[in-house]
């Protein structure tokens, strides 16, 4: 059943259960906040059967967090696509954009029913702790973030039901409107993510207790806490990762679903672009995380050692083998990317690429070392050596293959995540560091964090030295779409995979470390599940999360995509204005 309107006047279709996902959301929102003003101080709460009541909060926050983690993303992606189609006259752009809209609709509808059920897990697990929180943020919970996704929600099911009426001399108000429902979601993020830093980092002050700087802070000292805008920062970085991710996902299941030739070559194009843009965005991440921790670290030195040295020390570990293995997964994806790329072998770049990837990882690890950042001189020895095969390169005749300067990346790669893996010790969630199980004195320095930022920036530079000749290749080459080794598909599905499980590991890292505090040094937590959570517990919890994603989405992609190929796809709308081919 749909409600009607008449095109002709530009109205639109609209289907009634979105409308009924839209009613229920607000249903939610008003019991969810008037339910904390109806609870009396003491009530209790209730035990929550088989996971225990942290379990519970953390399976429902943690779906919650991806499914909005790539409904932000994801239309930060389609409006990127849709302007690069209505720019390049390229079709394939248009469509792509089109399909993961399609996605975006049904998960958004899944992420505000998760956002209300998350509601209903705090009020029953912790009651006390959720009504005192609400009504530190009441104007953010009960008007600002509300009256956001609402406006977000009419704005992403206008961009969706206009595709096609805005189209040829329209598309430009179209993409206009994808750039609305852009602000629009991230002023959703900026909003929530204020009562989410403030849950690490709340307002505090020099001479006072905490709870004296809390009364005397107004609403925006809340919100605007120490690590609220580099969390902002990270999480707009890695929900396009994301979303990128994502996108590669869905096209590795329409490759390999594909009927026929044209099908194959538009959704091997569509993986390209999806990984394309997670692998920009991802490089950035390193930095952006360390930027979010630098600031937690600044705001109370005891994270540095809780996250680094002690508790939550082997978290970090797995963290660098799950990113590493991330790295080596998008270099591999190049590599039998290039397989298709016909007159690949002509193209060489200067022997400077291979010399300085293989130099970066102890230059960089001694230029940190000597001068910590921010030291100027830092940044004087590493960006002049990320730059000379780009400048020194051309006064340089000796040239290298494509694949040797890839294998020489894809090795340094291997070195450099080695590097950023290898621990100052080991230590089991819970215990001491023995002596016996830390490096040598002589090898220490492997452990120490100029070491790891050395290896950190020799991943991503080897990484994009391997995109930058790729981006030559096919350039110069000619691509043969559809025709990429299919293991590539299974390359792409294991990204998504690993950017999901990656995004709940540092979500858990994030929240432990509040150690035994709901709001750190404000609301303690005596529950009997105050404690710190072992890496095999926390790996199993988010490995379950993650697969449940992983289905929600395959389903999404199945229920959106897949029917309209069965009935026959209809023609695509013009992205760019009739007159102007």
């Amino acid at each position: 059943m749909t409600i009607v309107y008449n095109k002709r006047r530009g109205i639109v279709t609209i289907p009634i259960r979105h409308l009924v996902t839209f009613v229920a959301f607000l249903a939610l929102c008003v019991t969810g906040v008037a339910g904390v003003y109806a609870q009396t101080p003491g009530s209790p709460s209730v035990e929550f059967p088989y996971t225990g009541n942290r379990a519970a909060v953390w399976i429902v926050a943690q779906f919650h967090t991806l499914l909005g983690a790539f409904i932000l993303g994801a239309p930060i992606f389609v409006v990127m696509a849709e302007w690069l189609g209505y720019r390049k006259q390229d079709l394939r752009y248009d469509r792509m954009a089109k399909e993961v809209t399609k996605i975006t609709v049904i998960l958004f509808s899944l992420t505000a029913l998760t956002g209300g059920l998350f509601i209903f897990v705090l009020l029953a697990t912790y009651p006390q702790f959720t009504t005192w929180f609400i009504n530190q943020f009441y104007l953010v919970f009960a008007v600002i973030y509300p009256l956001m996704f609402i406006l977000g929600t009419i704005a992403l099911y206008a961009y969706f039901y206009t595709w096609d009426a805005w189209k040829g001399e329209k598309k430009g108000r179209h993409i206009a409107l994808g750039v609305l429902l852009n602000l629009l979601c991230m002023a959703t993020m900026f909003a929530i993510n204020g009562p989410t830093s403030f849950m690490n980092t709340p307002v505090k002050e020099e001479g006072i207790s905490p709870m004296e700087a809390l009364a005397a802070a107004t609403l925006w000292d809340k919100i605007a806490n120490a690590s609220w805008m580099p969390m902002n920062i990270h999480r707009i970085d890695g929900n396009i990762a994301f979303g990128g991710f994502v996108v590669g996902l869905i096209a590795a299941y329409m490759h390999m679903g594909a009927k026929n030739q044209e099908e194959r070559a538009y959704y091997d194009w569509m993986g390209f672009a999806g990984n394309l843009i997670a692998v920009g965005a991802m490089l950035l991440q390193p930095f952006t995380g360390l930027l979010l921790a630098y600031q937690m670290c600044d705001y109370d030195f005891s994270f540095c050692q809780y996250m680094m040295v002690e508790q939550l020390s082997m978290f970090f570990e797995m963290q660098g083998a799950i990113v590493g293995l991330m790295f080596l997964g998008c270099n591999y994806y190049v590599w039998l990317s290039l397989r298709r790329i016909q007159g690949v072998e002509q193209v060489r770049m200067t022997v400077l690429a291979p010399i300085v990837m293989v130099l970066f990882p102890p230059v960089a690890i001694w230029g940190l070392t000597t001068y910590w950042i921010p030291e100027p001189m830092s940044l004087a020895i590493l960006i002049p050596l990320a730059l000379a095969p780009f400048i020194l390169g051309r006064f340089i005749p000796v040239t290298v293959s494509v694949h040797t300067v890839m294998k020489i990346g894809f090795l340094m790669v291997v070195v450099s995540d080695a590097i950023w893996l290898t621990p100052n010790g080991f230590a089991a969630t819970g215990a001491r560091m023995l002596d016996d199980l830390q490096l040598p004195e002589s090898w220490d320095f492997l452990g120490k964090m100029p070491t790891k930022l050395g290896a950190i920036f020799s991943l991503v530079f080897a990484t994009t030295i391997n995109y930058i000749l790729y981006g030559k290749a096919i350039r110069q080459g000619t691509i043969a779409w559809g025709k990429i080794d299919g293991i590539s598909q299974f390359v792409l599905i294991f990204l998504a995979f690993t950017s999901i499980w990656a995004m709940g590991l540092m979500g858990a890292v994030r929240s432990l470390l509040r150690k035994f505090f709901h709001t750190y040094n404000l609301i303690p937590d005596f529950t009997a599940e105050s404690f710190t959570p072992t890496l095999s517990y926390s790996a199993w919890l988010i490995t379950g999360i993650t697969v449940v994603f992983f289905i929600v989405v395959s389903v999404a992609v199945f229920v959106a995509l897949r029917p309209v190929e069965l009935k026959g796809r209809e023609p695509e709308g013009s992205p760019v204005p009739a007159g102007t081919k």
